[in-house]
């Protein structure tokens, strides 16, 4: 039988495998983001891009 120490140890490796991915899954979202907004910017030669996503994000009053 499994005694209590082994399901704990894979209990705490399986929670910080998914850290990691959820970490690695959130990075590859953003950096895709940016990358969009960075590719308007250039095509567009302003900041308007980055100023209109800016104003998305603010918390509504």
């Amino acid at each position: 039988m499994v005694d209590i120490v082994s399901y704990t140890l894979i209990s705490i490796t399986c929670f910080c495998f998914g850290l990691i991915v959820s970490f690695q899954l959130a990075h590859i979202h953003y950096s895709r983001k940016l990358t969009n907004l960075v590719r308007r910017s250039i095509s567009t030669k302003t900041i308007a891009p980055v100023l209109a996503e800016y104003e998305g994000l603010k918390p509504k009053k």
